[in-house]
């Protein structure tokens, strides 16, 4: 009898002691655009807690603020945008890139029926998410591809995250918006607006979807960190390999209903966007320090290597724990 209820009372401290070593972690995001489906599905699947990480997800609207927050403290790991990552860091801060989900731009432009040419967008106005955005950075990038000088030739509008810049274009707030590839695209095509650029199909080079930490915490944090990766690595996975999974975590944040016409979409992140390894490509981020030395002078000597480290995907792959996850299919 006593040898039964030392079983109970050791069953239950070793529950306790596995609830203990779970490690809070807050994590910020900055759309509801499928891009972050690899972080939604590794909380909706429960992968966060496999890796012993109890994770708090919170939607913080707009590169700029969410990469505030960062510096803040407000949040350990920010989903945000990669421009707002580095300057940030170039004013002083101790920001870096831990990883990057995709390695090319998946946007597109908008604009109402009547405008069907990039001239016909003088006088008008633009909308994106926020200014510092990864949607402001391809609105200036792409404008400048087509002869056109933002604030001179075109306003660009302030609208919010995705939704918000899709309502303001059906709203009439703007004559176009920069959107990313996703539901409010496909929604725009069917409510009969016009695409001027598919901005993925222009070769531009940048790190999008990336997430981001501060040095000095990532170096008293190590073994969390490393955690987190396989946790997100896995996600990654599973938006891959598991549509069904994909479609309904999709429906679940985004609120929209799977069709064809998303299923097309998701098969489009899953199969050409989204990397098994999510490492900061060099390229990326000079493409990124390309733009920011058109509106400013960059310290001599600046380098991408600054502003990622890398290590945590690295150790991933050299230790075979990517590969392992697509050989079990």
């Amino acid at each position: 009898m006593k040898h039964r209820k030392f079983l109970r009372l050791n069953t239950a401290a070793c529950l306790v002691l596995a609830v203990a070593v779970l490690l809070r972690l807050r994590i910020a995001y900055t759309s509801i655009g499928i891009i972050y489906e690899g972080l939604w599905i590794a909380q909706a699947a429960g992968l966060f807690n496999k890796h012993n990480i109890q994770a708090e997800l919170l939607y913080i609207g707009g590169g700029p603020p969410s990469t505030q927050a960062l510096i803040a403290g407000d949040v350990q790991i920010s989903f945000t945008a990669a421009g707002a990552v580095v300057a940030a860091n170039l004013a002083g801060s101790d920001v870096i890139l831990l990883g990057a989900t995709v390695d090319t731009l998946p946007f597109e432009i908008w604009s109402i029926p009547t405008i069907k040419t990039p001239e016909q967008l003088k006088g008008t106005k633009m909308g994106v998410s926020r200014i510092g955005a990864t949607t402001d950075f391809v609105a200036h990038y792409v404008l400048k591809k087509w002869g056109l000088k933002s604030g001179q030739d075109i306003t660009i509008i302030q609208a919010g995250a995705g939704p918000e810049v899709f309502t303001a274009l059906k709203a009439g707030a703007v004559q176009s918006g920069v959107m990313s590839t996703g539901p409010y695209t496909v929604q725009a095509e069917k409510d009969g607006f016009f695409r001027l650029a598919d901005v993925s199909t222009m070769g531009i080079p940048y790190a999008f979807g990336p997430f981001a930490a501060r040095r000095s915490w990532v170096r008293e944090h190590q073994d969390l960190v490393g955690r987190f990766m396989k946790a997100y690595v896995e996600g990654i996975y599973r938006f891959k390999t598991d549509k069904r999974l994909a479609l309904a975590t999709l429906e679940k944040y985004a609120r929209i209903k799977t069709t064809p016409a998303t299923e097309q979409i998701y098969e489009a992140y899953a199969k050409r966007y989204f990397k098994r390894a999510p490492e900061v490509t060099n390229e990326a981020l000079q493409t990124i320090l390309e733009e920011l030395s058109a509106s400013r002078p960059l310290p001599p000597g600046i380098t991408p290597q600054r502003f990622a480290d890398n290590s945590f995907v690295r150790a991933l792959v050299e230790s075979g724990f990517v590969d392992s996850l697509y050989s079990v299919r």
